[in-house]
This record gives structure tokens, sequence and C-alpha cells, in this order.
């Protein structure tokens, strides 16, 4: 059962993919400049996603940010959010150190967007 789940998962995913708008998809350790909105003046550190949301650690508020995927892509089509650049190695491993601690003790900004 567990096994079926995985697969209607991932078809999920795919088929959310194929059907996006955007052709950008963050990776690590990508890092985005945001020039506008709630979160201007933040560059936000890639760091996982699910089915629906990006997970980004906020600099230089070193807080945990939850993206919708639309939201994301929006903000990226309007030059709301940048691609900034890339982290090296040890500085993304850092980041995403901050990111996981933040997780597990529940510290986060105005987290979700709405």
């Amino acid at each position: 059962m567990e096994k079926l789940t995985r697969t209607m998962v991932k078809f999920e995913l795919i088929n959310k993919l194929l059907k996006r708008k955007s052709k950008v998809i963050p990776k690590p350790p990508e890092v985005y400049a945001v020039g506008t909105g709630t979160y201007v003046g933040e560059m936000l550190v890639y760091c996982k996603k699910d089915l629906d949301n990006y997970y980004f650690l906020s600099i230089p508020k070193n807080v945990n940010r939850i993206i919708p995927i639309e939201k994301f892509d929006f903000a990226i089509e309007h030059k709301i959010a940048e691609f900034a650049n890339k982290l090296p190695k040890p500085v993304y491993k850092i980041c995403y150190k901050q990111y996981e601690y933040n997780e597990k003790n529940m510290i986060s900004g105005k987290n979700k967007t709405k």
C-alpha cells in the first residue's frame, strides 16, 4: 500500500510540473533575491520542496519561509524575485543546517504566504 501511495505522489508531482507555466525550478544551492513585496530585501536560500510548496531559508533574518509553487512562479515571471547566485557548498551546508535547526525548533517568521 505504501509503495502505491508513493507512486501516486510521484505521478501527481510529475503532473504538476508538466502543467507549470514557469520553467524556473529552484535547486540547491541556489539563492533568489526579492526586490519587492512582502519579503523585499531578503535572499531566499532554496532548501527543499513538496507537492505544493518550496521551502527557503531567508537571509539575513534567518527564518524559514514556505512559499507555494504558484506564488514562486508568479514572483519569477513578474521579476519580484530573481535568481541571484549559487552558494559555495560549505556555505550552503551551513544555511541548510540553520534551516533544519529552525524547522526542528519551529522557528519561523511570518512563515506561509497567503
